[in-house]
């Protein structure tokens, strides 16, 4: 990036060596600029005068230093001219160069300052400043002799063929802590991590053997025995100068290193806690191609989803199978894939966030119950980038629900629904059809089999009768026990008075006859009543109560035949 010897005696470069050159002093910009976000560059002529960067660095994507004036020496305050004049001078000295100054558009502002000599590949002085909190240790002194504050982020040594440091510049002996003695006459590479030696002699062979400028990131050992990871960049004079070596140039990259480092933690701490989850995490791009999941999901669904192809690396030997949508999709009822698709779609072209619960069939034949919770990705913008689903196996939770659901809607002795449930599902017939009907049956003398034979005996009678009027009834209707001996029967669909009749004449002849129970026969008979809607509207509670008044005509007549009820509505009769 920068010359080491006089320029009068170097040979003028070829085009390829000035374009590695542009290359290094890109790669220092770039790691300064990267370290400092607010800094700014600009290139000026040997003389002095501010002068366009050229182009050939390749640096319009950095920001450039906007003024007026013609000298970069006129930059700063009158008080620090001369700082930036003697870092001038040291500049050709030593090819690179950095001071403290402050700028007349803000006087109050101190500004680091680093210079790099580009004369024999750009003809340009390429400087990069970049504001500080700090000014120099002294605020009067005219010279930039002691070393600033900060630590230098570039540095350059020269090594002969063996690797062993023949010289270094003062920013590397401040980089790493060392003095020349320290360096001077060693080879590099006993300064190398461990971990990283074998890619840097790969890059130093590739070197010498090509002639071709080699680029490596390594550790360095600091005097304090600390690691500074460094970019470096090595250039083969070994041929076209006398003696011949090798100049490395070094930019600190720690700071992009521990941003790095910080975050694979992150994302190693991120990986740890979705793997230890409960739920099966699922994440789809935008084409619904897997891109995530973790192995929870595997053992919810104990199915066949791992890809058959082996991993192709040993990294990732360790990482889930993987897992393809289409398989994952067979693995559900139709009825679940249906909804499961349709959710996805709406997350990704909608934005919609929803939970679906369906069945899953697994390999061995049992059946799971899951709860899919799809989110849409979304970027700033709005626009949806895939979905994650998080995956639940709530079977038992689920079949605790039916079991709850259950007990709310159907009799424990019978099976049949309770009051309540029976009383709403006649409510929801009445809303949709007027072809309806209901049959009220009494058990008759259950009173006196329960008194004499006891209450289990009486609890078997009605679980018989109950399996009595199921099979006597139609598979559209349904059954309901209103409490004690009392049932009710929805008749759905009925085509008038008779048609009900009928169906209450299977009833009554279902329940009349000997039924055996383990302490002895005893005998059924009951009372039906039978009330229909017709052509007036009617509410549930009173079709039922015409229904009641009906049964206890039949009671009345102590025949066991079906009574249909009036029209008009009737005064209940006691007992």
């Amino acid at each position: 990036m920068h010359t080491l010897t006089d320029p009068t005696s170097t040979p003028q470069p070829d085009a390829a060596e000035t374009e590695r050159r542009a290359k290094s002093a890109r790669r220092a910009a770039t790691a300064l600029l990267r370290e400092h976000p607010d800094a700014m560059v600009f290139t000026q002529a040997p003389d002095g005068l501010i002068v366009p960067v050229p182009a050939s660095l390749g640096m319009e994507s950095f920001p450039v230093l906007a003024t007026d004036w013609r000298a970069g020496n006129d930059l700063c305050v009158a008080e620090d001219r001369m700082t930036i004049v003697n870092a001038w001078m040291e500049l050709k000295r030593e090819g690179v160069a950095e001071a403290r100054a402050r700028m007349r558009t803000n006087p109050a502002q101190w500004w680091v300052v680093r210079m790099f000599d580009l004369r024999n590949t750009q003809g340009v002085v390429l400087t990069v400043l970049w504001p500080t909190s700090e000014g120099p240790s002294d605020s009067n002194a005219p010279t930039v002799d002691a070393p600033p504050s900060e630590t230098p982020r570039f540095g350059t040594r020269k090594q002969d063929q063996e690797g062993n440091v023949i010289e270094c510049d003062d920013a590397y002996l401040q980089m790493f802590g060392y003095t020349a003695q320290e360096v001077v006459g060693h080879p590099s590479f006993e300064r190398v991590h461990p971990e990283d030696q074998a890619r840097l002699i790969e890059s130093w062979i590739a070197m010498i053997a090509t002639g071709r400028v080699q680029m490596s990131r390594v550790r360095l050992r600091r005097s304090d025995d600390s690691w500074l990871w460094v970019d470096t960049t090595y250039h083969n004079y070994l041929h076209s100068e006398n003696p011949g070596y090798v100049l490395a140039e070094c930019i600190d990259v720690s700071a992009e290193m521990s941003a790095q480092e910080a975050l694979q933690e992150r994302e190693a701490l991120l990986r740890r806690l979705l793997e230890e989850m409960p739920d099966g995490l699922l994440q789809l791009d935008g084409e619904r191609n897997v891109v995530y999941h973790n192995a929870r999901l595997l053992e919810i669904l104990h199915a066949p989803i791992i890809g058959t192809e082996p991993p192709a690396d040993a990294e990732a030997a360790h990482e889930p199978p993987a897992v393809r949508l289409e398989t994952l999709s067979q693995i559900l009822t139709e009825e679940a894939r249906e909804k499961f698709d349709a959710v996805i779609g709406r997350a990704l072209t909608e934005g919609i966030s929803e939970d679906v619960e369906g069945e899953a069939l697994l390999a061995f034949g049992e059946r799971r119950h899951i709860l899919m919770k799809v989110r849409p990705l979304m970027r700033d913008s709005g626009a949806v980038t895939g979905v994650i689903a998080s995956v639940q196996d709530v079977t038992d939770s689920a079949r605790a629900r039916r079991e709850l659901e259950k007990r709310a809607t159907f009799d424990a002795l019978t099976g049949a629904h309770n009051r309540a449930s029976i009383i709403t599902a006649l409510k929801a017939e009445l809303q949709t059809s007027a072809d309806t009907g209901v049959i009220y049956v009494d058990l008759d003398r259950f009173k006196s089999i329960n008194d004499t034979l006891g209450h289990p005996a009486g609890d078997e009678v009605l679980v018989q009768v109950s399996r009595r009027l199921k099979a006597a009834m139609r598979s559209s209707d349904e059954l309901g026990r209103l409490g004690g001996d009392e049932f009710l029967i929805v008749l759905r669909g009925v085509r008038g008075r008779m048609v009900a009749m009928e169906a209450a004449k299977r009833i009554s002849d279902a329940l009349h006859g000997t039924c055996a129970l383990p302490c002895g026969n005893v005998e059924l008979c009951a009372s039906v009543g039978v009330a229909y809607v017709g052509e007036t509207s009617v509410s549930a509670e009173e079709l039922i109560e015409r229904a009641d008044i009906a049964m206890y005509r039949s009671k009345e007549q102590r025949r066991g035949l079906p009574v249909l009820a009036r029209s008009e509505k009737l005064p209940a009769i006691s007992s």
